[in-house]
């Protein structure tokens, strides 16, 4: 499964690690991402969404 949110479909960024010496290496900065009971379409279903979506949509328990 894609580290990808299922709401907003937020992924993976790129950048670099940067040391003292300013030697630059890839890194990944990954999305926030948590199951979760979110209301999609007035449906409530169990989603790996971000933090930022599962403070919107979360399903009123």
């Amino acid at each position: 499964m894609a580290r990808k949110c299922e709401i907003c479909g937020k992924g993976p960024q790129y950048g670099h690690n940067v040391s003292h010496s300013k030697v630059r290496t890839n890194r990944r900065f990954l999305p926030n991402l948590q199951t979760g009971r979110v209301q999609i379409g007035g449906r409530v279903v169990k989603a790996k969404v971000c933090t930022r979506c599962l403070r919107t949509h979360t399903a009123a328990s």
